[in-house]
């Protein structure tokens, strides 16, 4: 009897060891299937914020890093000014504060410093600066934006003197005052055209400012006879062919021929809304006199361009 009860003892025990194992076992896997789960839904959370500041349909959250640090250092492009001139002159978009979440949690690959890097590299950014700082011509404190100018000058015989003095000097200094990319092109009139050097366009062509040609400039204007009436009709045609994108028109006295009736047949276009405007600007210098000053007001005021008066000193 004593060793059926022994025998009985024995199996309870082994009974409640195992029994006590099985539910430590339970215990551990329902524990971690827990965490486990509490962990996922953290996660899932993190996803769908960035999945909603992206604001990106196409961003798929099952994608993105649940590890991801919500506040990102953010790329070098948004704290470099530099950078962002580059990136907003070649058109490419910065990135929103939250669209740094999804570069860092969805693209390994995306350094947009770089982007803008490279792309301010094919001169996005040098054409930026080029727009802003136009190129420019003054001539007796008329200017122009361009690259490619005429000047119309008067050398009929009024303008000897002081008056021709004047004019050369300053002719000369607008041409020296020229950058590398611009270009110059002279013609004197007084009952006809006289094309610098006497040649003509397409033969005459646009001169650049270097000191060979200011030279060959002045020597030039030296040989200069002055002739009579004041006639830049033909001269302002002669102009007109080498299409500039501005022209500088100069005389002392009354214009008596049709050059006021000729522009506005020649200088004018429609724009898309239909008005009427100048294709090229001409702007107009009256030179130590008040006569001819109605008609080269209205020269310039028809054709886009400045009217300056200049007295003498």
């Amino acid at each position: 009897m004593p060793s059926n009860l022994n025998w009985f003892s024995k199996q309870q025990s082994q009974s409640l060891i195992a029994f006590s194992i099985s539910s430590c076992i339970h215990l551990a896997l329902c524990l971690t299937l827990a965490f486990i789960l509490i962990s996922a839904q953290g996660s899932v959370g993190k996803s769908l914020q960035l999945s909603n500041a992206s604001n990106d349909p196409s961003v798929d959250v099952t994608l993105l890093d649940v590890t991801v640090d919500l506040n990102p250092v953010q790329p070098d492009v948004l704290a470099d000014p530099t950078l962002k001139l580059a990136a907003m002159s070649t058109g490419l978009s910065l990135p929103t504060d939250s669209a740094v979440a999804s570069i860092g949690a969805g693209d390994s690959n995306g350094n947009v410093a770089a982007q803008v890097a490279e792309a301010a590299s094919m001169g996005g950014a040098d054409e930026v600066v080029a727009h802003k700082s136009k190129s420019r011509a003054s001539f007796f404190g008329a200017q122009a934006d361009g690259n490619r100018f005429v000047f119309v000058i008067d050398s009929s015989g009024s303008m000897r003197g002081p008056r021709w003095e004047a004019l050369c000097k300053e002719l000369i200094r607008a041409i020296r005052s020229l950058s590398p990319d611009q270009d110059f092109f002279v013609i004197s009139f007084d009952s006809m055209a006289h094309p610098m050097f006497g040649v003509a366009p397409p033969k005459g062509k646009f001169l650049k400012a270097v000191e060979k040609n200011v030279d060959r400039i002045q020597n030039w204007l030296r040989s200069i006879r002055h002739g009579s009436q004041t006639f830049p009709a033909s001269a302002v045609g002669i102009a007109m062919k080498l299409e500039p994108d501005a022209i500088f028109l100069l005389s002392d006295g009354e214009i008596s021929d049709s050059t006021v009736e000729d522009l506005r047949l020649w200088n004018r276009k429609k724009d898309e809304d239909g008005e009427v405007k100048a294709l090229v600007p001409i702007h107009t210098v009256l030179l130590h006199s008040q006569i001819g000053y109605a008609t080269l007001e209205t020269i310039a005021r028809e054709n886009g361009g400045t009217f300056t008066p200049v007295q003498p000193r």
